[in-house]
């Protein structure tokens, strides 16, 4: 996708400007807005929220920031940079949702204050500002600011590793430090997420050189003190949880990283096309019209070789390389596409400054485009409520959401497909008149749609979150005669249970698959061996683990009775629940 690659006059800052007030408050009120309103009020998610909420919780009363541990095992799938933040979040405010979420949201108002400024430094003032409120008003932003992933703290790292590539390419490669914070990024990068950290910047970096003709220029970046700082940030921790842990090395580079892109191992894969659906509706509703801008310049690619339109390659390289390396890789989910939501936003920022500027008649046709499709995509989500009818259709919904939140879906979706007709039909209106007005009226209009959707989603987001977390669970243990058992998982686990009893939950299990950890399972014999006890009192040897083959044994020989967690199956084997029972003890 191609835009607009003739940029404003004052669009490389080359000379010192006062530092623009009014658009960083109110960047900061769509932050607080968007990424940290209401952050502790939903329950934390399962597998991966409540998982990582628990290894930082761990690491904080373990006191051990070398080896994360979960449910008190040795967890080495993901290294330790983003549960020390959470422990320190964690540290500074207590144990609670909220605090959890705290660095993800935080990590997001860093995205997009540095996707402020470098749309401002390559484009000007309008576009850097409105390239921030477009990214932050996009469903990708939005979400994974609010969850306990690693994605916000990856795509921060790699946006500022490539900002600071950015800047040092703009000064000649004349000031050091710039290239130094390049590769310092880029080591944190790879001890947050592995080596991805670093793959991405540089890969962005050699397909925009290749792409300019510049291969030659990569000469002039420091790379012999760039190396040095990166090994000076990754080395030290790597080094000694590997010392620690002898099989760690091979682990973590071999079976979590190439097996991971090679192969289909981890059971995320899809096909090539994985990320277009993802684009489409993790940038929506940007996306539409973005893809309309590019369309309409599909022309002028010749053009890409001059000076003036180096921000626009850099963008697109950054964007395509993103989309191609987790295209290619085998192992696939939706927050990985998260990089690429900052050139994406910077180069649809650029785009919309064509409307304010517009010198024709009429505004540029592409933006009429994107409020038609908005108006169609309405139509289609009004009408999928009647869909939902459909035996074969409601049956397979019920498989993987309860019918609760599928009542509540229903109209949930046919409302919502009423405000994007609403807001299509006025958008397009609105953009059928040229001038700087309706630009920003139209730039409104679309700037409101995900957070007017949401609003409408409530009800059936909270459903669904009480039922994919163990809040409610623990709550109903807490509050029992039975609170100070043992707690086992009967081969299923709960990976947030632990995170609000506070204390180590046990399983009886063939492979520890139950627990969503490839190094836990992977070294189950000789971790079983060593794991403490799943009681919550001292003095106590529950074991943590047991083989379903003892598990009569022990049950029947435990001198007290033990809570199972039990995962049923109705009648036709597609929804399933956990029940608490009491069991065992003589």
């Amino acid at each position: 996708m191609l835009l607009d690659i003739n940029p404003q006059p004052n669009s490389p800052v080359a000379t010192h400007r006062a530092f623009p007030v009014r658009p960083f408050l109110l960047l900061l009120l769509v932050a607080a807005l968007a990424f940290f309103a209401g952050l502790g009020w939903l329950p934390l998610l399962e597998p991966d929220e409540g998982r990582n909420a628990e290894v930082a919780r761990e690491m904080l009363v373990s006191g051990d920031l070398l080896t994360p541990h979960f449910d008190t095992l040795t967890y080495l799938d993901k290294p330790a940079v983003f549960f020390w933040l959470v422990a320190g979040s964690f540290r500074l405010w207590g144990v609670h949702e909220w605090a959890a979420r705290m660095p993800s949201a935080l990590l997001a108002l860093g995205t997009m204050l540095l996707t402020w400024f470098l749309g401002r430094r390559v484009f000007g003032d309008s576009a850097g500002l409105r390239a921030g409120i477009i990214l932050a008003t996009t469903p990708l932003a939005i979400a994974y600011s609010r969850l306990v992933i690693f994605d916000m703290t990856l795509a921060f790292l790699v946006t500022a590793a490539l900002v600071c590539f950015w800047c040092a390419r703009e000064s000649g490669f004349k000031r050091a430090w710039l290239e130094v914070a390049m590769f310092a990024a880029m080591g944190v990068a790879t001890i947050t997420k592995g080596p991805v950290g670093f793959l991405l910047p540089l890969l962005t970096v050699l397909a925009f050189a290749a792409a300019r003709g510049e291969m030659r220029e990569l000469k002039r970046l420091r790379w012999g003190g760039g190396i040095v700082a990166f090994l000076a940030v990754a080395l030290p921790w790597f080094i000694a949880v590997s010392v620690r842990n002898p099989d760690f090395p091979r682990y973590a580079l071999w079976e979590e990283s190439l097996q991971r892109f090679a192969t289909a191992s981890t059971r995320r894969s899809g096909n090539f096309f994985y990320y277009f659906p993802i684009f489409l509706l993790g940038f929506f509703p940007w996306s539409f019209f973005l893809v309309a801008a590019g369309w309409s310049r599909r022309r002028l690619w010749r053009t890409l070789r001059d000076e003036r339109s180096a921000p626009v390659v850099f963008a697109l390289a950054w964007a395509v390389v993103v989309f191609i390396f987790f295209s290619i890789s085998h192992s696939k989910l939706p927050g990985y596409f998260l990089p690429a939501a900052v050139p994406l936003s910077i180069l649809t920022a650029k785009a919309w400054e064509e409307t304010a500027g517009q010198d024709a008649q009429t505004p540029p046709g592409w933006l009429r485009a994107g409020f038609v499709a908005l108006i169609l995509l309405g139509v289609v989500v009004a009408a999928l409520p009647q869909v939902f009818r459909a035996p074969s259709v409601e049956i397979a919904l019920t498989e993987k959401i309860p019918p609760a939140v599928v009542a509540l879906m229903k109209p949930s979706l046919f409302y919502s497909g009423l405000i994007l007709i609403a807001l299509g039909l006025v958008g397009r209106r609105v953009a059928a008149r040229r001038g700087r007005t309706s630009a920003l009226v139209s730039f409104g209009i679309l700037a409101l749609t995900v957070p007017l959707l949401l609003i409408r989603w409530v009800a059936p987001l909270r459903a669904y979150c009480a039922g994919a977390s163990s809040r409610q669970l623990a709550e109903t243990l807490l509050r029992s005669p039975e609170k100070d058992l043992p707690l086992y998982g009967f081969y299923c686990f709960r990976t947030s249970l632990a995170f609000y009893l506070r204390r180590p939950v046990g399983l009886v299990t063939r492979d520890g698959s139950e627990l969503t950890s490839n190094y836990i399972s992977r070294h189950l014999s000789e971790l079983r061996g060593r794991a403490p006890s799943a009681s919550p009192g001292p003095g106590q040897l529950d074991p943590l683990l047991i083989d379903g083959k003892d598990l009569r044994t022990r049950a029947l020989d435990a001198s007290r009775p033990m809570l199972g967690v039990f995962r049923l199956e109705n009648p036709g084997g597609r929804r399933r629940r956990e029940k608490l029972q009491v069991t065992g003890g003589k």
